[in-house]
């Protein structure tokens, strides 16, 4: 999953480096030479801003065969318990999230489509 790095200083994305440190990634800015550690503040969903975020397998797919699509691996996905309740519901059920699935932990867009659409059991396995 890739994150949105931005200088708490200078408000920079770009020009950004980061080191290993023994207290985690230290990042550098280029521009105001701010530094601070990447993980120092817990993720936040980006539709209601809670920090409960649980990270879920999520199916790693690609067409094996013509149109035949196959789960190839699985990888990790971060769900929010109020904004994809519904999802968690199912991956706690020993169920992966399907490869499709965009949560609104990371998408507030998603949220309000779903919830526009009525709900996320609408999600398919296949396309």
């Amino acid at each position: 999953m890739s994150l949105n790095i931005v200088c708490p200083q200078c408000g920079e994305s770009e020009d950004l480096q980061g080191t290993p440190s023994p207290d985690g990634i230290r990042i550098r800015c280029g521009k105001c030479a701010e530094s601070w550690l990447r993980d120092s503040e817990p993720q936040k969903c980006a539709t209601c801003g809670d920090s409960t975020l649980i990270a879920r397998p999520r199916a790693l797919t690609q067409y094996s065969r013509g149109t035949q699509l196959s789960i190839v691996g699985i990888g990790e996905i971060l769900l929010c318990t109020r904004c994809d309740a519904r999802m968690l519901e199912r991956s706690e059920a020993g169920r992966p999230v399907p490869f499709n699935y965009r949560p609104a932990a990371l998408d507030p867009e998603a949220a309000a489509e779903r919830a526009k659409a009525g709900g996320d059991d609408d999600v398919l396995i296949t396309p």
